[in-house]
């Protein structure tokens, strides 16, 4: 594999290729989770975390952490923090009239650790820091006044909704800050709505997952950390509670890149943290404790030592507020995911493996058709989840972005198989291997079940080509990963079989040994019909055939919905 044609050539403020690398793929949060707890454990100097959902009551799961006599993440921070490790926390927030509910989880985990901080001594409470940050681009000025009116009725609605169904009224509105602006307070009890001036709208979001241990391991790739995500090699859980996924531990430069990307982030979002808490509790009675803040400081260069034999590059999405007045979103500026996906695409000769939650970039499409076109030997295997899990699971359906989404999922997907035909190119999905219960059967009018069986959630970001090329990282094969929002991943590459034995033990999970890393197209279809004709019960492993036609009839071209936005 030409690595000239691979990797990124170093432009700009890009991260350069980095040999003697070590690099560990986690399959599911069963093998993720317990690792990040040990490699917790282990910090000397610092612990940093960026994630898009991070719930410190998510239960530990390490023997390591259990013999500690810790029982969720937010002991485990605390008692990091006490062995005067450094912790610090970049979460996503969400925009909370359109997105209040991820809002609110976002304010939760900020509050759980205030509580942790709390019981910490005056030194300590400096060694812990958390910052829950908006994406830099909003809406225009133009579409906010548009909105106006639509946007002050939905607050209305919302508040009252919250005032009259919630059973703690205080702290749901505790953790929407977002929301007070809005509110009559008395006292400090929220009392009703108030007018206001027009939201704020941030249609992107952070979006990636790493934590990084003393600038020398790290953690990156798809997963978040709550009880959602937790799943294992049996995915023997109700068809909502699934999640197949996957992260990476890295050591050695890749690690101290990551290390400098995080401080970069921190250091440019912390004044912009300050700013619209001081918005939010500008008209309201509260205030929100952020406690001590100050700016990282990024690991010396060469700082870091050689740990193994991979070549890696680190990777990302970034965009920045746009200045037009009739802005729909934000600009886009660092695209390194999206160069990165069609480098390795096209690197392919033999066979491409793509493990996708969305497939909706009519470009990548375009880049398969390409690399399928120019290498007669080259077949392709996407395994992709069957439905949105919003739509399956959370009753979203009736959202035009949904459907709007997969829409552009069925066209790409449609194009691709169109332009190749079918006999080179591979649609597949997982779905569990015993009968839907009665729960299950629920969702079966929304997609959640297939062929007879809950579906398993695919959540994954993860190209291979041929043996010797990796992509894991959080971002989707969509504009909104590719354009907007803040993404990490990396490449990967190494000439021995460690990617080779990767795919292999991937595919004999999934499969129940069917498949092994010598497996090609042919055999991944067999086992999809085969596992698609059988009872549940009677499968090998989880593998079947995506439902195209579902996605096709369901999904709808929605003009007014940006397709960066979905």
């Amino acid at each position: 594999m030409n690595r000239d044609l691979l990797f990124l050539r170093e432009q700009g403020e890009g991260f350069p290729v980095r040999d003697g690398c070590r690099v560990k793929p986690l399959i599911d949060s069963a093998e993720m989770y317990p690792r990040l707890e040990e490699e917790m454990l282990a910090a000397e100097r610092s612990v940093w975390l960026a994630f898009r959902i991070f719930d410190p009551s998510t239960k530990l799961r390490s023997d390591a952490a259990r013999a500690k006599g810790l029982e969720d993440w937010a002991g485990l921070i605390r008692d990091t923090v006490k062995r005067g490790v450094e912790v610090r926390m970049l979460l996503a927030d969400f925009e909370p009239v359109m997105a209040n509910d991820l809002h609110a989880g976002s304010w939760s985990s900020f509050n759980q650790i205030q509580d942790v901080r709390s019981a910490l001594t005056e030194a300590e409470q400096e060694q812990l820091q958390i910052i829950v940050v908006q994406h830099a681009g909003e809406i225009g000025w133009f579409w906010r006044q548009i909105l106006r009116f639509a946007l002050r009725k939905r607050v209305r609605k919302l508040i009252r909704h919250l005032l009259d169904k919630s059973s703690h009224v205080r702290h749901a509105f505790e953790v929407r800050p977002g929301l007070w602006r809005w509110l009559h307070w008395e006292g400090d009890r929220p009392a009703g709505w108030k007018s206001g001036p027009p939201p704020r709208l941030w249609p992107a979001t952070y979006h990636q997952k790493s934590a990084i241990i003393d600038a020398k391991t790290a953690f990156i790739g798809g997963l978040d950390l709550d009880e959602r995500r937790w799943d294992d090699a049996k995915h023997d859980r109700p068809a909502d509670e699934t999640w197949h996924d996957l992260s990476a531990f890295v050591a050695g430069p890749l690690a101290a890149d990551a290390a400098r990307n995080f401080t970069e982030l921190w250091n440019l979002e912390l004044p912009r943290f300050r700013e619209i808490v001081d918005q939010w509790t500008s008209d309201a009675s509260r205030t929100i404790a952020a406690g001590p803040l100050s700016e990282a400081i990024a690991p010396e260069q060469g700082e870091s030592l050689s740990e193994g034999k991979a070549t890696t590059q680190l990777l990302r999405t970034r965009s920045r507020d746009a200045t037009s007045i009739f802005a729909l979103g934000p600009v886009p500026d660092i695209r390194e995911l999206k160069a990165a996906h069609r480098n390795l695409i096209r690197s392919a000769q033999n066979l491409l493996y793509i493990e996708a939650q969305f497939f909706r970039s009519r470009e990548a499409a375009d880049w398969v058709i390409e690399s399928l076109r120019r290498n007669p030997g080259l077949d392709v295997i996407i395994l992709i989840a069957n439905v949105p899990e919003e739509i399956a699971f959370l009753g979203a359906g009736d959202n035009p972005a949904h459907r709007h989404g997969e829409y552009l999922q069925a066209t790409a997907l449609s194009r691709l198989l169109k332009a190749v035909g079918p006999d080179r190119v591979g649609l597949f999905t997982l779905v569990r291997d015993e009968p839907a219960d009665d729960a299950e059967h629920d969702y079966a009018g929304s997609r959640g079940t297939a062929f007879g069986s809950g579906i398993i959630y695919i959540h994954a970001k993860l190209l291979i080509a041929d043996t010797q090329a990796c992509l894991m990282s959080s971002a989707n094969i969509n504009g909104r990963s590719f354009e907007w929002d803040t993404e990490l991943g990396f490449l990967w590459s190494q000439e021995d079989a460690v990617i080779a034995g990767f795919r292999d033990r991937l595919w004999s999970r999934l499969s129940d040994g069917a498949l092994s890393g010598t497996s090609g197209l042919a055999d991944w279809r067999s086992l999809a019909e085969q596992n698609r004709l059988a009872e549940p019960d009677k499968r090998r492993g989880f593998v079947v055939p995506y439902q195209r036609g579902r996605a096709c009839r369901f999904g709808g071209s929605r003009l007014y919905v940006p397709d960066n936005m979905v």
